[in-house]
């Protein structure tokens, strides 16, 4: 899907982007910010994971247990349902999303830290996403400073309150003002 998204910026001849990604789409920007940093300015990320150390062990497992209809009713099925040219492959999907975290191998320490574009880390407090595997890739990314001795790191932490990793998506109140905010500062200027 990384690949796709750079062909896609190719045909529009876009030769670098901010770039915003939940979930799985957070994994496809850590990768675009891997493996083609020279296309991302800014990234920001929600509920991301860049090695499956960063999940509960119980997601993890409950992920080979899902089925489609256990997530029937769910905001994210009832946005698939609303949105999707064939709902009906609900099923489809889910079983995408199944191959997709079994086969996930993840990036290490060396390669997260190595992204040098100023990232924003957003994750809920009951989320997927152990809260601790989030503040470690906040440090890797220059975070975990002393802000008013050092300057603000090129990187920001958030995490939301009473929000688990489905619930993400009804926090636009919170998101958008801090995404938005985000975005629009102005680039740190390189040490």
């Amino acid at each position: 899907m990384a690949e796709d998204t750079i062909e896609l910026l190719r045909q529009l001849r876009i030769e670098k982007a901010d770039f915003f990604g939940y979930s799985m789409g957070a994994a496809i920007a850590l990768q675009i910010a891997i493996q083609h940093p020279y296309l991302m300015r800014k990234l920001a990320v929600i509920a991301p994971a860049y090695s499956n150390d960063g999940l509960y062990p119980e997601v993890l497992e409950g992920e080979e247990k899902l089925k489609p209809e256990d997530l029937n009713g769910t905001e994210w099925q009832k946005a698939y349902a609303r949105i999707a040219p064939n709902p009906e492959h609900w099923p489809v999907l889910i079983a995408k999303e199944q191959q997709l975290t079994r086969d996930f191998k993840g990036w290490t320490a060396d390669e997260v830290q190595a992204i040098k574009a100023p990232t924003l880390i957003i994750i809920g407090d009951s989320d997927i996403v152990r809260p601790e595997h989030a503040v470690e890739m906040f440090r890797l990314l220059g975070g975990g400073v002393a802000g008013d001795l050092t300057g603000l790191p090129r990187s920001r932490l958030a995490v939301l309150p009473g929000t688990t990793h489905i619930t993400l998506i009804e926090r636009a109140e919170w998101l958008l003002p801090m995404i938005g905010e985000f975005l629009d500062l102005p680039m740190p200027e390189e040490k």
